[in-house]
């Protein structure tokens, strides 16, 4: 079996798991994954990418575009150095930042926005929260700096469009689907507050990946973000 192959049975089995009335968007993270699977999965009806460093998604953004995946669709979902901003948004296709973890680097974002607006106009972003309590994860955990935030998306005609909220569940734990619940959903709790208070409507959350995202859609994600569960070499492979 070649590797479309596989990635194409993948995905089926995946798709497998999702609810027909409420179907999520899945993002093929491909963090240390060579172009060639990038597009296969392409071929196979995949548009949305994601990637973790900066580095790696300004080479696969042009190799992808050389290749003719014209209208893919790159999400970054990595830490966001506040020195690297500007190289992020110069990347062709970026759709959404997954990242935004704090209310400084929202200000330095929306900063050096003013100075790409055209090419930044149309990215998405998404607020990281920390859910899980744990130290080694970034995101929002006061609820006054994360309102603070949204109300810097919303009320001063920021040119990103805030799209949703983002979460990992907890790493260190003898209670994985517990407290993966617990995590996913708080951010669904979180969400609600934040559209009440707000006034806004389609607030979407991004939560789930390949060890978990089983749990996320029970609780009722929008995006996946799956990479070993598509991209893991076939058992056998050198």
């Amino acid at each position: 079996m070649d590797r479309k192959e596989l990635i194409n049975i993948r995905l089926d089995l995946i798709s497998r798991s999702f609810h027909p009335e409420a179907t999520p968007c899945l993002i093929a993270v491909t963090k240390n994954q060579p172009v060639d699977d990038i597009i296969h999965a392409y071929d196979c009806g995949v548009r949305d990418f994601g990637e973790n460093r900066i580095e790696e998604l300004e080479t696969k953004a042009q190799s992808t575009l050389e290749l003719g995946a014209e209208d893919i669709r790159w999400h970054f979902i990595g830490k966001l150095q506040s020195k690297k901003i500007k190289r992020l948004l110069e990347i062709k296709n970026l759709a959404a930042i997954h990242s935004i973890d704090s209310y400084g680097l929202l200000q330095k974002l929306i900063s050096e926005s003013n100075r790409e607006l055209a090419k930044s106009s149309s990215i998405d972003l998404f607020i990281q929260v920390n859910t899980s309590g744990e130290s080694e994860k970034s995101g929002f955990v006061e609820w006054d700096e994360l309102a603070a935030a949204v109300n810097l998306l919303v009320e001063e005609k920021s040119p990103f469009k805030l799209r949703g909220l983002m979460t990992m569940s907890k790493m260190r734990t003898d209670n994985f689907t517990e407290d993966a619940t617990k995590c996913f959903s708080q951010l669904h709790r979180i969400r609600q507050r934040i559209c009440e208070d707000f006034a806004i409507e389609g607030l979407r959350l991004s939560m789930g990946m390949s060890n978990d995202y089983e749990i996320a859609l029970n609780i009722g994600t929008d995006y996946i973000r799956l990479g070993s569960s598509l991209f893991a070499p076939q058992t056998g492979d050198s």
